[in-house]
């Protein structure tokens, strides 16, 4: 049985070793060897899971798409409307937001490398998550909450997702929490207190 686990986890390994290596390197120090050595395996180690160098993309590109179709879902216990917005900035700030979901991280930060890979080198692999974005954007309209407020939390939180995808900034732990949880804020007002507020 920890043989069969053992030989189960090499993709997994060498795909979070590939993660990295895009994360850390950028896109044009992946290669093979680089992977091979970041997962302390041998090059015909990594090819006996993956034959070329595009099928490890490939295989990184379908990491992204399952991560980021998964609708978030907010606590049991919030009913409210702004729910599915606010479940969304969670899952946004993740790394910065503790949460149930924290066991998908690594999976996250493929996905992250698949986006990075996706949007440099096969930027038609991005079509199907174009298409559920827009499906995401309904989904906030929807949301019982102002929908020019909500987009703006999602646009927000969207910013957020995308410069610590590429390494942009480094606030302090304290200022960003507290951008979170204003953001959280705005989307627990009601459409009638957001119009109360209109000059």
């Amino acid at each position: 049985m920890r043989r069969q686990h053992r030989a189960s986890s090499t993709p997994e390994r060498i795909l979070a070793a590939a993660a990295r290596v895009v994360w850390r390197d950028s896109v044009r120090r992946l290669t093979l060897e680089a992977v091979a050595h970041e997962a302390q395996l041998s090059t015909g180690g990594v090819l006996d899971h993956f034959a070329t160098k595009e099928a490890l993309i490939q295989a990184l590109l379908a990491r992204l798409l399952p991560s980021c179709e998964r609708d978030p879902e907010g606590p049991p216990q919030d009913a409210e409307p702004g729910r599915w917005t606010r479940a969304s900035v969670r899952r946004q700030c993740a790394p910065v937001w503790p949460s149930s979901d924290d066991a998908d991280l690594p999976h996250a930060r493929e996905a992250g490398a698949g986006f990075l890979l996706a949007a440099t080198t096969h930027p038609r692999g991005l079509e199907p998550l174009r298409t559920h974005f827009q499906a995401w954007q309904q989904a906030i309209e929807r949301d019982g909450i102002d929908p020019v407020q909500a987009t703006v939390v999602r646009l927000a939180a969207d910013g957020f997702g995308l410069a610590t995808l590429l390494g942009l900034w480094s606030p302090s732990r304290p200022l960003l929490l507290h951008v979170l949880y204003e953001l959280i804020r705005l989307t627990q007002e009601t459409p009638q207190r957001c119009r109360a507020r209109t000059p």
